[in-house]
């Protein structure tokens, strides 16, 4: 029997269009994924309700020795800089009050619809053993802002009136950041983030998103925060 000769294939190399792709399909499916399990009631049943936070990274994100890290919902505390720079004004200071609060302790955690962050971080009201929500008595202390969503939060009036409060009595940060005043501030009703009036990111807000702002108070009282890059 006459054989015939085995014919070999030789591989295709990637074009430099799928190597470019192929990277950033793979962090879109890994995004999809991740997104799909904290929503679904399997990520639900994962997440841990009791806790011990083992580490505190600032005013605003904790370990538990579950191994999660957790970034509170719905406040943003100053940054702090963990390089030796100064980091943002009462950004010490508010991670020395997160730490008096729960490090070395069982916390609870109760989660809302969007249970993790853009980073895997879950997103979380940490409760103390005493009952008390470190998210409200970080805000009502001037320790941290509103962090306003589009999604929103069901305790966000809480919230807002805890910072409100905080603002009048001038208490923590309040009391202590000053900026410099611009003639008015642009802010976006999709993100509500407000910037100064040259900000780029301000100035191209598309104009169905634009709100104008008298002042830097008036923003921060309908709980908008300011912009990491122009600090308004």
């Amino acid at each position: 029997m006459k054989t015939r000769p085995i014919m070999c294939l030789k591989a295709k190399n990637p074009t430099r269009a799928e190597r470019f792709l192929f990277p950033r399909l793979l962090g879109a499916l890994c995004l999809a994924v991740l997104i799909f399990l904290a929503l679904s009631p399997l990520g639900a049943a994962s997440l841990p309700e009791y806790a011990w936070v083992v580490r505190v990274y600032d005013g605003d994100t904790v370990l538990l020795d579950t191994g999660d890290k957790v970034r509170y919902l719905g406040i943003d505390a100053p940054e702090v800089d963990h390089e030796g720079g100064a980091g943002d004004c009462y950004a010490l200071q508010a991670w020395r009050r997160n730490k008096e609060l729960v490090e070395g302790r069982k916390v609870q955690l109760r989660y809302a619809e969007v249970r993790r962050d853009e980073h895997g971080r879950l997103l979380a009201y940490v409760h103390t053993p005493d009952g008390r929500c470190v998210n409200t008595v970080l805000l009502r202390e001037g320790c941290a802002l509103v962090f306003r969503t589009p999604k929103g939060f069901e305790r966000f009036r809480e919230f807002l009136d805890a910072q409100r409060n905080a603002m009048k009595e001038r208490a923590g940060l309040w009391g202590e950041c000053r900026a410099q005043a611009a003639p008015f501030y642009l802010g976006n009703q999709r993100s509500y983030v407000f910037h100064r009036p040259s900000c780029p990111f301000g100035t191209q807000t598309a104009r169905r998103n634009l709100v104008r702002f008298n002042s830097r108070w008036d923003a921060l009282w309908d709980g908008y925060r300011p912009c990491r890059r122009c600090h308004p």
